[in-house]
């Protein structure tokens, strides 16, 4: 009886002792290191306010805003309209993380500007960059968290803008001046277009959302054609309109971006 007592006291010894070691290591793991945001694999949405209304807007009364809904856009657009003067960045470009807080401090030049709020799908939150632009950061609920962001792989957003930006290099042939986007720790790439720019209509007046694709004709089918594919030089590239307004620009990368 007393060998008996004693394996089992020994059994359960070392029951609580890994119990108590997976314990550790879990809480370590928990406060360990937050990995970096990866813009590209962690794409939500880009968010657009407009002054015209779009087809199965919603209106969300805590904000007064009326929205649509990203997820059924094949471009992962989100379009925001509302009845009052609208003050503040447009668009903004949205992510999902695992957790708000954790994202946020462990991101790069993020200022709050909206606390986290329940935002339905999802709790959510705004944050601005050093250089102006716009990012929400979203904390999925549920079987939400671990869905897909879209068939498409993301690139960029492209902001339109009249400032002038650190380190932007001009393009004589579209008389536009771009800042580096695989710099910026959210894909952001700023455009400033000179007055006598040949570019017009919604490639220069609206923001835009790029992704990468292998063939843009197979990828570009049904689309409005606003600039044909043309060199930029690290990719071809070609610039389209949804239906419903986004502008969209696709690019075939000569050689496959390193993750």
């Amino acid at each position: 009886m007393s060998m008996y007592r004693a394996v089992v006291g020994c059994v359960c010894l070392a029951a609580t002792l890994t119990a108590a070691a997976l314990s550790a290591a879990e809480k370590q793991g928990s406060q360990g290191p937050v990995p970096p945001l990866d813009p590209v694999k962690q794409f939500e949405h880009i968010g657009i306010f407009t002054a015209e209304k779009k087809p199965d807007e919603r209106f969300v009364a805590a904000t007064k805003v009326w929205v649509t809904d990203f997820q059924k856009h094949p471009y992962r657009v989100e379009w925001l309209r509302s009845d009052r003067p609208f003050k503040g960045p447009n668009p903004h470009v949205a992510f999902r993380v695992e957790n708000i807080e954790k994202a946020a401090a462990a991101a790069k030049g993020l200022k709050l500007v909206s606390k986290p709020f329940d935002a339905g799908i999802a709790r959510v939150a705004f944050f601005q960059t050093d250089d102006g632009a716009s990012v929400e950061l979203m904390e999925y609920y549920g079987e939400q968290a671990g869905a897909s962001s879209g068939r498409l792989e993301f690139d960029h957003i492209g902001l339109i803008t009249t400032e002038k930006k650190p380190d932007e290099v001009f393009v004589a042939a579209t008389k536009v001046w771009v800042t580096g986007i695989a710099s910026h720790p959210y894909r952001v790439e700023w455009l400033r277009f000179e007055p006598d720019t040949p570019v017009k209509g919604p490639v220069r007046e609206m923001p835009h959302v790029a992704f990468r694709v292998d063939n843009i004709a197979e990828a570009a089918k049904g689309l409005k054609v606003l600039l044909e594919p043309f060199d930029a030089g690290i990719a071809r590239v070609g610039f389209y309109q949804a239906g419903d307004g986004a502008v969209v620009e696709l690019m075939e990368y000569y050689e496959k971006p390193k993750p």
